[in-house]
């Protein structure tokens, strides 16, 4: 066979037993490079002669093709360059040319998965050796190197899709860099560059060349990026560009435990089976959740283990954390752990949201944790997509609370994601808010085991049946396997235990002597090892999750030998795991033996010397900062220490970061450099977890000596006198104070705004008026773009309080103008757009409000802004008749804290009231009094003061009435909607809204009120220019006033037009009412008829059963019409939009892909999802595709 080889990728050549050949003259190389091309095809003299010279050939052609022909016979051999019926063939195996071979692979590759096709492609790739067919002249050639570019760059992006799917997109982001610049055109290459950056966390990076795409393009080519490059860049500013690495989470001794032939585990069939069932289902694409609650000790931890035991061989992700009690304390500390979110991630986005949470140095609007928790929920709905997920937390009674906020936001995704949640709890835990999740949850009590199980365990204990002494002491258990086991376990050790005949027997003075209780047993088996084994244990109790063989060493100063020779004692009496890089005790009640065994007195010394020790090595900050907390004295070097990390201890535990610095600054000497750092940390700190006071900040601003700093708590300052309703102190504490040169434009700029906030006053609207149109034109003459909006907003509030929501319209959008595509006003954008909603929604135009809430949104994507349109949304939201996303709206809001920007001084106040008034009217008029009740105490925190709150609190007065009508006080009622009655009060507030309801209720308790709110209507009525919600008010109370159907028909038609079904339904039923009161049954039947349709579709039982009761009173039951069958399943029921994603469900692209081709929020998307399942009948996505 020849040892030949043919290349062509690169300089035609041919090489024998690695010594390449002489080819000869470009021409005769032309020749065989056909040949080689098409090798074992026939190739005649005249299709030579074309390749190599084209049309225009010499008449020489022919003899110089015989010549060529002859020379490479000599040099290769006639067997393999053959004469064939008029022409040449070239006989060689394929895997002799190197583009056959090429070309094989890159065949092959497209069928292979990543990694595979990766391999390959590299393969492939790397057989080049330069241009093709390089420095061969002819067509053929020529028409070859074209292909052969083009198939090596799509090459190229094959192998680089496969290597990010594969997570290499570092080194990859490397290697397409130069090529780009190769081929500055080619947008697909541009695309994958941009990936991978993203993927890298090189998020800057990979939108500047997006950027630089567009204007090359533009100046090239006069044209746009296209569709996939936009994609892309969509995706990257929306944070859904990451590759999803799958999630393999498990504690090691969980590991080690779930792999060990000599785990004891007896009984539980039951509930085995139940959470396996659940297993089964997630892996067919339906989520759920499960909760396991139980007394210390009864086999949680166990059944968990063998419950789920295989999970990942049946195609799950795994997340497992188990809490311990000082997580407490920590922000999301314990999901972060489940979701397998650290800085050593092999996963892109896990890691990036690692470092975010742990270096954010942002200012005191932006918090970290309220962006990493809508991060956290589109990776755990990207991981779905990916495959389904089982996440695990264990003991989560020990949970921090925004843990739980986000554990709570996953269970309302489980009905349509592929995402299992296991809990376990103890019972009695003393939370509250864990009580909600355990509603949603299939609940397993764990009982004690059963006799039999008992028998079962102890026998395998003591290698033999139990006998009626030892089953005695047995019984004393209780059932419980934790004690059982220490208790068995004890008596072995103390060799109490005597196997005759296979059964085991103890002695009566072992009976008596046996442990009262499970914490008895387990501190007998801690006190019964070693004094060396305990003092490794106390070290380990002490550092808690940073026990490691390495840390233990380095506090005790002995030998890494000795200490692990102590350690096999612990191991062996089951009180520590033996696997591991961290030393785990197997039980939090031995911990707390341990722990409890120690004197306060000694536990702060031995925290002290924790924490000096972890400081010294690569232990989170967090860590030691716990030590120091615990050790509450301190130590002199802490102070410096804290200075270098508190940003990180701040970020990762406010609470810790909190007590930690009061405790530093109270040891630190007054001169000492650090203290004006610490202090105004300490207020940022204070301020986030809303507990700052106007004394702090001052005296962090005595200690300050950076202009910036000083800068930054001037306006804290100011801000916080002007929430305790000191407005003019707070417009002093800016006006009476230079701003230093050197401080930077963009706190000048915040300054600016901050003040034209605070001296807005619309309380004389003509005189605000004037004021505002002279404040533009002052910030016109001195180009101050932000200003000029400021006062276009300000004569916007000018109209919306006259009730001319066309002007307001205008001055809105002039505003918009001013500042559209600045980023540096993006902050203010935003309040604009927020403004432009609510002058939609009172001019009744609600398709372009869903067009505003796109836009608002899409400016927070893209700018990554500290707040979303989220109340807004659910306001606009509850009167389209979208509850489900009005409510997934507020659920996303964590009320973490204030946020400070130009115009947003009180947003904590205002939003915090619509956030629960809305909650709770939704809750009540779906009569969940328990959710209305528990809305109602949550606002209780918020004072009203300022105007803006005053404004913003009348969702929550119609909800307290709504309570009080609940529990029959109407008198209560009425006075909870006084303020609505008063014009004076909130001259903002949209009280026509809620005008019908009070005149309503007043009918049989105080007609007096009934003039009044007449009154208020025609007023509001009369104040607005363009006919809309006031003038609908108007009829409905003019029809209730005075028995007259016909203006709530007028209403009815108004809000069916405008499509405002939540007051349409409410209007329908009161006209129905009054036609049945007419005797005009038909009529009346069916207006209740169109209102319970709507009732139904809302959820509104409580409506539902009022106008029940209402039209009982003419002898006029619910219409069946009106009540649709159960569980329908038909694609028509959705709406165009649903129908839209219902198709990309289908599809296989997840909530956040979804959301991002949308332009929508990925909760609303999820909301949506949700109504679509609903609505088919359907149980999961997967049966939604089904359904399509």
């Amino acid at each position: 066979m020849s040892r030949l080889r043919v290349q062509v990728l690169g300089p035609v050549s041919v090489v024998e037993d690695e010594v390449e050949l002489k080819l000869g003259p470009p021409r005769q190389r032309a020749v065989l490079a056909v040949l080689a091309v098409r090798a074992g095809q026939v190739v005649s003299r005249a299709e030579l002669i074309e390749a190599v010279w084209g049309q225009a050939a010499p008449s020489s052609a022919a003899s110089a093709v015989y010549l060529y022909i002859s020379n490479l016979r000599k040099l290769l051999g006639k067997d393999v360059l053959a004469s064939a019926d008029n022409g040449y063939t070239l006989r060689l195996p394929q895997d002799r040319i190197d583009v056959k071979v090429y070309d094989g692979l890159i065949a092959q590759a497209g069928k292979q998965s990543a990694g595979a096709a990766a391999a390959s492609l590299g393969e492939a790739l790397g057989m080049w050796h330069g241009e093709a067919l390089a420095g061969i002249p002819g067509p053929f050639a020529t028409h070859e190197r074209t292909r052969l570019a083009e198939s090596y760059l799509r090459a190229v992006e094959a192998s680089a899709r496969a290597r990010l799917e594969l997570g290499q997109h570092v080194e990859l982001a490397a290697d397409l860099g130069s090529l780009v610049r190769e081929h500055p055109l080619r947008e697909s290459l541009r695309e994958l560059l941009m990936l991978a950056l993203a993927r890298s966390g090189r998020h800057a990076e990979a939108l500047d060349v997006f950027q630089e795409t567009r204007e090359t393009l533009l100046r090239e080519l006069g044209a746009e990026p296209g569709q996939a490059l936009r994609q892309v860049h969509a995706q990257i500013l929306a944070g859904e560009d990451r590759a999803v690495v799958p999630l393999e989470v498990m504690p090691a001794h969980v590991a080690a435990s779930a792999r060990s032939d000599a785990r004891l585990f007896v009984g539980r069939a039951a509930e085995v089976a139940k959470i396996r069932d659940r297993v089964t289902d997630v892996v067919a694409g339906r989520g759920g959740m499960v909760w396991i609650e139980g007394d210390p000790g009864i086999g949680k931890s166990e059944l968990l283990i063998e419950a789920l035991a295989g999970v990942g061989e049946q195609g799950c992700q795994l997340g497992w954390a188990i809490a311990d009690e000082p997580d407490i304390r920590f922000p999301l500390r314990l999901i972060m752990e489940c979701l397998g979110i650290t800085v050593k991630s092999p996963d892109a986005d896990r890691a990036e949201l690692a470092r975010q949470l742990r270096m954010h140095t942002g200012k005191d609007d932006e918090d970290p944790i309220s962006d990493a928790v809508d991060r956290m929920l589109a990776l755990v709905d990207r991981m779905c997509a990916h495959g389904p997920v089982v996440l695990v937390i264990d003991d989560l009674q020990w949970a921090d609370e925004a843990s739980v906020h986000v554990w709570r936001r996953l269970s309302a995704a489980v009905k349509q994601l592929p995402l299992l949640l296991v809990t376990c709890s103890r019972t009695g835990h003393g939370r509250p808010e864990l009580d909600q999740l355990r509603s949603r949850a299939m609940l397993i009590s764990l009982e004690p085991l059963r006799p039999n199980d008992v028998e079962s365990l102890t026998g395998r204990l003591v290698g033999g049946r139990p006998g009626r002494l030892l089953r005695r002491v047995t019984d004393r258990a209780g059932g419980n396997p934790l004690y059982l086991r220490e208790m068995v376990r004890g008596l072995v050790r103390d060799s109490a235990v005597d196997l005759v005949d296979g059964v085991a027997h103890i002695d009566q003075v072992h009976v008596e002597a046996a442990p009262r209780s499970l914490a008895d047993a387990v501190e007998r088996t801690c006190g019964a090892l070693p004094q060396q084994t305990h003092e490794v244990l106390r070290w380990m109790a002490v550092l808690g999750p940073e026990a490691t063989m390495d840390n233990v060493v380095a506090l005790t100063g002995r030998a890494a030998v000795d200490l692990r020779t102590a350690l096999v004692d612990a191991v062996d009496a089951n009180v520590v795991f033996g696997e591991g890089p961290r030393l785990v005790f197997r039980h939090p009640l031995m911990r707390e033996a341990i722990l409890g065994g120690i004197s306060p007195a000694v536990r702060v010394v031995l925290h002290r010397e924790a924490a000096k020790a972890l400081a010294g090595t690569d232990a989170p900050a967090i860590r030691v900062a716990e030590q120091l907390v615990a050790a509450s004295s301190l130590e002199p070097w802490v102070s410096g220490w804290l200075a270098d990390h508190v940003t990180e201890v701040a970020n990762h535990g406010p609470l810790v970061a909190a007590d930690l610095l009061a405790g530093v600054l109270e040891t630190l000497d007054p001169a000492d450099p650090a203290r004006e750092v610490l202090l105004a940390t300490q207020v940022k700190v204070l301020f986030r977890l809303t507990r700052v006071t106007a004394e702090q900040i001052e005296q962090a601003l005595a200690a300050s000596t950076d202009p910036v700093r000083t800068e930054e708590l001037r306006q804290l300052l100011a801000a916080i006198i002007y929430r305790s309703g000191r407005r003019e102190d707070s417009i002093r504490t800016l006006t009476e104070s230079e701003v230093d040169e050197s401080v930077p434009q963009e706190w000048r700029q915040r300054r600016k705004f901050l003040l034209a906030h605070l001296v807005r006053d619309v309380t004389d609207v003509d005189a605000a008026e004037t004021m505002a149109k002279t404040a533009y034109e002052e910030a016109a003459a001195g180009g101050e773009v932000g200003l000029m909006a400021h006062a276009l907003q300000t004569q916007w509030i000018v109209d919306s309080v006259r009730r001319d929501h066309e002007a307001a319209l205008d001055h809105i959008d002039a505003a918009i103008d001013v500042v559209r595509g600045r980023a540096d006003l993006a902050g203010m954008h935003f309040n604009l757009l927020d403004n432009r909603l609510f002058t939609l929604q009172n001019l009744d135009r609600m398709a372009d409000a869903d067009e505003n809430l796109r836009a608002a949104n899409e400016l927070v994507v893209e700018h990554r802004l500290p707040v979303g349109p989220q109340v807004a949304g659910a306001v606009h939201y509850y009167w389209t008749g979208r509850w489900d996303e009005a409510l997934y709206e507020l659920d996303a809001i964590t009320e973490d804290g204030p946020a400070i920007t130009y115009a947003g001084l009180m947003d904590a106040g205002p939003a915090g009231l619509l956030l629960h008034g809305v909650s709770a009217l939704i809750a009540g008029r779906r009569d969940d009094r328990a959710a209305l009740a528990a809305n109602l105490d949550a606002a209780e925190r918020y004072l009203v003061i300022t105007d803006s709150e005053r404004e913003s609190q009348d969702f929550l007065l119609a909800a307290r009435a709504l309570a009080a009508t609940q529990r029959g006080d109407i008198p209560g009622a009425l006075a909870e909607f006084a303020p609505v009655l008063n014009p004076a009060y909130a001259e903002m507030m949209l009280r026509h809204q809620w005008l019908p309801e009070i005149i309503r209720l007043s009918q049989a308790h105080d007609s007096a009120l009934v003039n009044d709110a007449m009154a208020v209507a025609e007023m509001e009525a009369d104040h607005e220019r363009v006919p809309a919600r006031a003038y609908a008010a108007l009829h409905r109370c003019r029809a209730l006033a005075t028995g007259d159907p016909e203006p709530a028909l007028v209403a009815v038609d108004h809000y069916r037009s405008v499509g405002r079904p939540v007051e349409h339904a409410v209007a329908l039923e009161d006209a129905a009412v009054l036609l049945a009161a007419r005797d005009a049954r038909t009529a009346a039947t069916d207006a209740y008829g169109e209102a319970l349709r709507i009732y139904l579709e809302l959820g509104a039982n409580w409506d539902r059963a009022r106008a029940k009761s209402r039209m009982s009173q003419f002898g006029i039951r619910e219409p069946m019409h009106a009540v649709p069958g159960v569980g329908g399943s038909d694609w028509e029921t959705l709406s165009a939009a649903e129908q839209q994603i219902a198709a990309m469900v289908a599809n296989g692209l997840s909530n956040p892909e979804i959301a991002t081709r949308m332009s929508l929020p990925r909760r609303i998307v999820q909301a949506h999802v949700g109504q679509i399942m609903a609505k088919l009948g359907v149980g999961s996505r997967s049966e939604i595709r089904q359904a399509s």
